[in-house]
Order: structure tokens, then C-alpha cells, then sequence
């Protein structure tokens, strides 16, 4: 069996693993990726159909560690965002003008990893070992050691980036709390007639949220992005329809902000489920993105959230560069964790009281959603904070 050393290596070659390997190798360490799936296809029309929201802040990101520049053909702006509580006129209207910025963008899943995996071949110090297999996991003088169905992998640290099902966390028998809202949502890609002008949409129903996402038109078509969360029954019925009775009732919801929908190319069904990891990092490994925490998507933050755990890691593995210091031992892992525990412990929070929140269908509570909205649309240094959270500034 082959021994391979890396200064890291990465469990997970999806979007948040070959963006940590990519920046990585920017500060010059040696990189090895395990993807338990067969080699990266590009233009694979099988692969996930979903849009990714990318906020201002991982954008920088983006362009800091040189995938930006061509990823942004890919990508479409938007100018504000409307939340839409109930009626058309329980509003909050948020928009970029302040910063002179975009409030994020949407890109399809499968243009980011396309963009993404070319970047990551044309680096000389990553290693993709595809249909891998991790079998055991020890620490080995100061070293951590992967044992898979092909290698053997000695590295200063390891990533768990493999998901909200991690295998690595199971391995190593991290404990996390998981809540699952036995709901499902219904993500729709769907071309219509009228111009979105580059808005996102946020509709709180009583039985859940559905976002119109805008997306980069094609051959002078107009195209967007639903994303519907309801009871799994609902959903599932759904799901089922035709796409010519679907379209009727995707009609009735959006008709008079983006007109009617005219084709629905792909729809795909997903369970909401969140969950928080006790610790971010265990035995040398530290954990990134879904392997750490998911949230529900009222907020869609995160993946963005994921991309924050990146930039940390960045960040850290700089210093320790620049001081000539190991990665990878305790004080390393305890530092990743203070910098992005916080900061996920409370999104799941906002998200989940935010998702009952607006669920509750009383008197009192709509007088009360119907109140703070309208002081927070009045009131511009609130405006202004939920906008910078929206961007990925604060």
C-alpha cells in the first residue's frame, strides 16, 4: 500500500474541500484531497441542479485566492432583496446603494465546482485521490495517520470536509446535536417572462419560507431559482406533479414580481435537517463547513458560513507560515475553533427562532412581525446591520 505525506490533508473534494485546498496551496502547502467518488466530470448534467448564494463578503475571498476573476461570468448580481411577510405590504426592501456594492450573487452549483476543479488541476502541490475509503484514523508521532482501501496518508492536520454526514466524525466519534424539522424543500430552476432586475425575493408563509433566487439569463431567456420549504407531505405532492401543474401554482406565488413561468428545466427535493458539532476540531482534525454545522435555509447563509470557516483557516495557516510555526497541533486546532464556533453557534440560533417565528399565524404574532418590520424598514442603522450580516460583513 502507498505512503503518501502531505502538509494537509482534505476529506471531501465538494465545493468547501477544493476551495480550503486551493487557498491552502496559495501560502505553498502540500495538499492531498480523499474523494470517496469517481474522478471530477465536468459539464456532468447529473450533478446537484441547486444555486449557490455567495455573499459580498465571500466574494473578496473568492478573489483574494484568484477564483473570482473567472467564476464571475458565471455569476448574477443582486441588486435588493425583498422580504415578504404574508402580504405585499408587510415588506422590507434592503439594496446596495450605501456600499456601492452587490448584496451577493447567485451561481449554479455546478459552474462553481467546474470553476473551482480547474483551478485546483492546474496546481502542482495538490493531490486528488479519487474512490477512497477511509478505514482507520490514529495519531502517530505528532503526525495524523489516514489508512484508506489504496494509501496510507501521514499529515500534519486533517480536514473534515465531507459533509453533514461525515464519516470522519463519526470515526473519530465527535459529538453533535442534530434537529431535524421534518419539512422538506423543493428547489425549482425555471425560465419566465418578465426581467427579475437582479432581485431576490423572500415570502414567510405559515407552513414556510419560498425564495425567488435570480439568476444569469441564457439565449435572451429569463431564469430564476425557487427554493420552497413546506411540510413533507406538501412536498412531496409536489414533487410530483407534472410540470405543466406545477408551473399553475409556481404561477400563483410569483406571477406579479417575475411574470409567468414559462419552462421548468429541473426540480429536486431535499430534507431540512440542522446540526452543530460540540467542538470544531478532534485529534488533529478540524472541521469545515457541513461537517461542522448546517443550518435551515431561511437565512441563506451556509455555505457562505462554510466559506467563512475557509477564510479562518486561511488566515491561521498564514501566521503560522509567516512565523515558521507547524500546523496542526493543539493550540492550532483550539484557535480554529475559537475563531468559528461563536459565529456558527449563533446563525443557528437566528435561523432556527427566526423559522418559528415566522411560522406562528396569531394575532399576536402578526401584529408584532407586522410592527418590526415596519420600524426596521424606517430605521436605516438596523437596515444597515442586517444588510452588512446579508453580505458577509459581520
Amino acid at each position: 500500500m502507498k505512503e503518501i505525506y502531505s502538509n494537509v490533508n482534505i476529506v471531501g473534494g465538494g465545493l468547501i474541500g477544493v476551495a480550503t485546498a486551493i487557498s491552502l496551496c496559495k501560502l505553498g502547502y502540500d495538499v492531498t484531497i480523499l474523494e470517496k467518488n469517481p474522478t471530477y466530470q465536468f459539464g456532468n448534467n447529473a450533478f446537484d441542479k441547486r444555486t449557490v448564494a455567495i455573499s459580498e463578503g465571500t466574494k473578496l475571498f473568492l478573489n483574494k485566492i484568484n477564483v473570482w476573476n473567472e467564476l464571475s461570468k458565471y455569476a448574477e448580481p443582486i441588486h435588493r432583496i425583498q422580504i415578504i411577510d404574508r402580504a405585499s405590504t408587510n415588506k422590507l426592501i434592503f439594496d446596495n446603494k450605501r456600499r456601492n456594492s452587490n448584496l451577493g450573487y447567485i451561481v449554479k452549483n455546478k459552474k462553481l465546482l467546474d470553476v473551482l476543479y480547474r483551478k485546483l488541476l492546474s496546481e502542482r502541490k495538490i493531490k486528488i485521490l479519487n474512490n477512497t475509503l477511509i478505514s482507520r484514523i490514529q495519531i502517530y508521532d505528532q503526525k495524523i495517520y489516514l489508512e484508506t482501501n489504496k494509501h496510507k496518508i501521514l499529515s500534519d492536520l486533517n480536514i473534515a470536509a465531507d459533509g453533514k454526514n461525515s464519516q470522519i466524525r463519526d470515526i473519530l466519534k465527535t459529538n453533535f446535536y442534530k434537529k431535524n424539522y421534518n419539512k422538506k424543500a423543493i428547489v425549482v430552476n425555471f425560465s419566465h417572462s418578465r426581467n427579475h432586475k437582479n432581485t431576490a425575493y423572500e415570502f414567510f408563509y405559515k407552513d414556510g419560507p419560498l425564495a425567488i433566487l435570480p439568476m444569469k439569463s441564457e439565449n435572451n431567456k429569463n431564469f430564476s431559482s425557487i427554493v420552497w420549504t413546506n411540510s413533507n407531505e406538501y412536498s412531496d405532492s409536489l414533487n410530483k406533479l407534472s410540470d405543466e401543474k406545477l408551473r399553475i401554482i409556481l404561477n400563483d406565488k410569483i406571477d406579479k414580481y417575475i411574470g409567468n413561468v414559462l419552462k421548468i428545466y429541473n426540480k429536486q427535493l431535499f430534507p431540512l435537517s440542522a446540526h452543530l458539532n460540540v467542538k470544531f476540531h478532534d485529534k488533529k482534525t478540524i472541521y469545515l463547513g457541513d461537517s461542522a454545522h448546517s443550518f435551515h435555509p431561511i437565512a441563506g447563509q451556509g455555505w457562505n458560513l462554510g466559506m467563512k470557516d475557509v477564510e479562518n483557516l486561511y488566515n491561521i495557516c498564514s501566521d503560522y507560515k509567516r512565523l515558521g510555526i507547524e500546523i496542526g497541533n493543539d493550540i492550532f486546532c483550539k484557535k480554529y475553533h475559537n475563531n468559528t464556533f461563536y459565529r456558527a453557534y449563533n446563525l443557528y440560533q437566528i435561523t432556527d427562532k427566526l423559522d418559528n417565528f415566522f411560522q406562528q399565524n396569531n394575532y399576536i404574532s402578526s401584529l408584532t412581525r407586522s410592527v418590526g418590520i415596519n420600524i426596521i424598514q424606517k430605521n436605516s442603522i438596523i437596515k444597515n446591520a442586517i444588510s452588512d450580516f446579508a453580505m458577509g460583513f459581520n
